[in-house]
């Protein structure tokens, strides 16, 4: 191989790289991206899930379409770890809400208490600049 064409593959192999290395940052929050919301229940509105959480059975007991329940540490792991969320507040008819500047995704929880939670609703459009009003708003709980 000639030293043109080493050269080539090395700027490939380095632009390549960089870009790989960019694309969780460019598919990342969005400054422009709007406030979203969705039920963990096909169907069933937030509010209403919100009072159905507490008698829901644990995720590895569920049937059907039910939302993601689970005792709290691992509720807390799996936004930590998958979604880069932390709780930004807990404030509104006993439920959490969880976000994530990074991701840009928010997440509703609903506290048990058995030391248990369920997932009650999630979206995307997170700024910790916003008023916590406008996801709880989101969710149908204003």
């Amino acid at each position: 191989m000639s030293r043109t064409a080493h050269r080539i593959v090395k700027l490939f192999t380095a632009g390549s790289v960089m870009l790989l290395t960019a694309v969780p940052a460019l598919s990342a929050t969005r400054s422009d991206q709007p406030v979203q919301g969705w039920s963990a229940m096909a169907g069933v509105d937030i509010a209403t899930l919100l009072d159905r959480a507490q008698h829901l059975p644990e995720t590895d007991m569920a049937v059907g379409d039910q939302p993601y329940c689970a005792d709290d540490p691992e509720i807390h792991r799996t936004l930590k770890s998958d979604f880069s969320e932390t709780r930004v507040d807990a404030s509104h008819q006993g439920t959490e809400l969880w976000g994530s500047d990074q991701m840009g995704t928010w997440t509703l929880v609903a506290p048990r208490g058995d030391q248990t939670s369920c997932i009650i609703a999630s979206g995307v459009g997170y700024d910790d600049q916003q008023d916590v009003e406008v996801y709880y708003q989101t969710a149908g709980l204003r």
